[in-house]
């Protein structure tokens, strides 16, 4: 295993041979997810009215409430994003990149791996929990075939994932090229060495020789990129907080919820645990991760110290956390899925909750646009590097 001698992160393990595992485990994944869109989700009954739900339904009445770019996201997060990445996975674990022309199986590997980000099934199923917990004082609820399916999606998914080989992949289609004298050099900046950002292969080229990537010493303008996503996510933030997310009908009465409203009205109801969750996932972890990266774009201009490590550990546990502040998204997508009984109760989506999912993919952008080198550069390469 390769590690990182500044920051001491993994940077590659042996070239283990886990096909077989993967293929099992994503066809595995495959039937569970495809069991789990056409029987019942999950039962809402209240006053002796039952409202059943599938998965697709968490989507569809979204749609319905003219909200097409949420219910689109939904839509592909959880199930159209999954199914790809799983159907693609099983053949390039048989073998497909080695047989494929070498320019299709170079884009279809970038296509696979750019997939795995935006996939948030495991988000959608803790959503759920929350959802259920929200609204089980109020009615009955019961869990379909469907709901356990998904469950055993989302493990062996994970597990699928976990034991997927990426330079092992990127090998089938071309083995890495060493780099001549890369050894002398403390960092691979001092020799004008290059790591492609999408297969990893180091090089002095403009364009990575195996993925045909465009390479660069630095990420170009990095840190103004990561600013300008940051602003935007801070001007979503406030009407995200300010607007309801959701308005709940119940006798003919309409209520607003907001993001802090539903929190205060978890903890009142005594469900302190998924309050608490509820309001780190929406409420601290967006604030927490914009003041980071924010912090970040500042130490750029600062002297690589003995704190350098631990803010790149920060960054990592940023960029890592960033999707999750989705939850509150997908039980607001449930909620109003589920409870559709008309004025005797009903929820309907907020445009809080579309500012909110902007808000959390303009953060997952600026992580993903900041590079964490820019911490370790001498302050005087710092400017052109950014550049390069």
């Amino acid at each position: 295993m390769a590690v990182c001698p500044h920051c001491h992160h993994k940077l590659c393990e042996g070239d283990v041979n886990n096909d077989s595992k993967v293929v099992a485990l994503s066809i595995g994944s495959l039937l569970m997810l495809l069991s789990s869109m056409f029987y019942p989700f999950i039962s809402f009954s209240s006053s002796g009215i039952t409202q059943t739900i599938t998965l697709p339904d968490a989507a569809r009445i979204l749609f319905n409430y003219d909200s097409e770019l949420l219910g689109l996201f939904i839509d592909l997060s959880i199930i159209a994003l999954p199914m790809s990445l799983l159907i693609i996975l099983i053949p390039l674990h048989l073998g497909l990149l080695q047989t494929l022309p070498e320019g299709i199986a170079r884009r279809l590997l970038k296509f696979t791996l750019a997939l795995e980000p935006w996939i948030m099934s495991e988000i959608f199923l803790i959503g759920v929990l929350v959802s259920m917990v929200k609204i089980m004082s109020l009615a009955d609820i019961s869990f379909g075939a469907s709901f356990w399916a998904y469950i055993g999606f989302v493990i062996m998914y994970i597990a699928a994932l976990a034991h997927v080989n990426k330079p092992r992949l990127w090998a089938h289609i071309k083995p890495a090229t060493p780099i001549e004298d890369a050894a002398n050099a403390k960092r691979a900046i001092d020799q004008n060495i290059k790591a492609c950002h999408v297969c990893h292969q180091l090089c002095k080229e403009d364009y990575c020789p195996r993925c045909h990537s465009k390479t660069h010493i630095r990420n170009p303008n990095s840190v103004q990129k990561a600013t300008a996503w940051l602003v935007t996510s801070v001007l979503c933030y406030i009407p995200a907080n300010l607007l309801p997310i959701m308005h709940t009908t119940s006798l003919g009465d309409v209520t607003p919820s907001t993001l802090i409203g539903g929190v205060l009205t978890l903890w009142k109801s005594g469900s302190y645990p998924i309050a608490a969750i509820i309001f780190l996932a929406s409420v601290v972890v967006p604030l927490a991760k914009a003041f980071v990266l924010s912090f970040l774009c500042i130490m750029v201009a600062k002297p690589a110290n003995k704190h350098t490590k631990g803010y790149t550990k920060i960054y990592q546990l940023t960029e890592f956390i960033g999707k999750w502040s989705m939850i509150d998204v997908f039980v607001v997508a449930i909620l109003v899925a589920l409870v559709q009984l008309g004025n005797l109760m009903s929820i309907t989506p907020g445009l809080g909750i579309v500012f909110f999912t902007v808000m959390v993919i303009c953060q997952m952008m600026a992580a993903h646009a900041f590079d964490p080198r820019l911490l370790w550069d001498k302050p005087k390469n710092k400017h052109s590097e950014n550049k390069a």
